[in-house]
């Protein structure tokens, strides 16, 4: 079978899914490499207050003019508690999940909806954390991202939407920008003065539904990405137009890099690569050790490891020492198969998706239940900081969105 055939393949198994993610090309063949290990169970934690700092950003956008007299107030951190904290009995976490210098501040479940067209919109209804209750709370946006420090938050009141909206802290009013192209998403950049967006003509999480095993493509509908700079309160219109190739992924939005000097998006061929554009939408080259792994965690906060791909067949995931490029594989650890590694705690720990592992029948009832886990980049140990998607290709499965503490 060749590649494309097998990511075509994975792209009908997933149709269900809640949205066709920015790294579906590397969760398609991640999904296929698989092995075996042992036994494990444990570890909960306590939830911490934090204390806020307040900087002002003069960003009150219409269109892409500034407007000199409104000031939007971006609440971040400055001491984040680093506390390992989770809720390892939930199916559906209901207290913080966070570890290191990363939290889970938000995160969708998602459903099915017939429209009225025959078609199927993947409805997603978000829940954000709140610290006063310390619980996930139901918020009636269509697409939102928590800002650095777990206080300030960017939504979207529909799907694509002709404004952004900034909450600057917990509580405060919503601050609308208005955008001359419809956004489908929106993402926080790593400092917290800017927002990416990504623009799309249509609905991204609308889809034909499948029918006798086969799927008809919808027409692609991204435009490009925008750039929400905060503190000049300039919008950068970037056009960008959906690769032919990627016929079934209707959702196909930008992440910003580590540091956040360049955006990216996944390449349908080869898959798993990546394309690097700058914040001007010149298209620029790729770091080199992250542009063809399949992992989302990317690069270490340091820069001096990276979330890679096992180099032999005992393990699908695996830290690389960007010095000496060796590769240490994430092998089955405390009775987890490590999956996919999503992001990154700190410099010597991972969050990952994992299933239960029991030899000889590899992940018991499905690869596709699992939780998240907190492993060790040499493999050594795991942390259970969720309970199990029983299946995450099912309606009712959750999604989570890591933000920095």
């Amino acid at each position: 079978m060749t590649i494309d055939e097998l990511v075509r393949r994975t792209l009908h198994d997933w149709s269900d899914e809640a949205r066709v993610p920015s790294d579906l090309a590397s969760r398609a063949l991640g999904r296929r490499r698989r092995s075996r290990g042992k036994t494990f169970a444990v570890v909960a934690g306590a939830t911490a207050t934090v204390v806020a700092a307040v900087f002002t950003v003069p960003a009150l956008v219409q269109g892409e003019q500034r407007d000199e007299r409104s000031a939007i107030a971006v609440v971040t951190d400055p001491s984040p508690s680093r506390e390992t904290v989770g809720d390892p009995d939930s199916a559906l976490p209901g207290t913080l999940v966070a570890a290191g210098d990363t939290a889970v501040y938000s995160y969708f479940t998602w459903e099915n909806v017939k429209t009225p067209n025959g078609r199927e919109v993947r409805k997603l209804t978000w829940r954000l954390y709140d610290k006063g209750s310390q619980a996930y709370e139901e918020t009636p946006w269509a697409w939102l991202d928590v800002a650095p420090g777990g206080e300030s938050v960017a939504v979207l009141e529909q799907l694509p939407a002709r404004r952004v909206g900034v909450i600057a802290g917990r509580g405060a009013e919503v601050r609308w920008i208005d955008l001359k192209h419809p956004a489908g998403s929106v993402q926080w950049s790593p400092d917290g003065r800017k927002l990416l967006l990504t623009n799309y003509g249509g609905n991204p999480d609308e889809s034909y539904p499948m029918v006798n095993n086969s799927q008809k493509a919808m027409p692609p509908t991204r435009t490009g990405y925008s750039v929400v700079d905060l503190d000049s309160g300039q919008i950068g219109f970037h056009p960008v137009r959906q690769d032919e190739n990627n016929r079934f992924a209707t959702r196909l939005d930008f992440s910003w890099s580590t540091d956040g000097t360049l955006v990216w998006e996944h390449n349908s061929t080869p898959p798993g690569t990546k394309k690097f554009y700058d914040l001007d939408g010149n298209p620029r080259s790729a770091p080199p050790e992250v542009a063809d792994t399949y992992q989302r965690a990317g690069m270490s906060p340091s820069g001096r490891l990276v979330a890679t791909d096992s180099p032999d067949r005992s393990a699908v995931t695996g830290v690389k020492d960007v010095g000496t490029g060796k590769v240490t594989p994430l092998t089955p650890v405390d009775g987890y198969w490590i999956e996919q590694l999503a992001a990154w705690a700190d410099d010597d720990r991972l969050i990952a998706w994992a299933c239960e592992f029991k030899a000889p029948d590899n992940c018991v009832g499905s690869e596709f239940r699992n939780r998240l886990v907190l492993v060790d980049v040499d493999g050594g140990k795991a942390e259970p900081l969720t309970g199990y998607r029983e299946n995450n290709q099912k309606p009712g499965s959750w999604e989570p969105v890591f933000s920095r503490r």
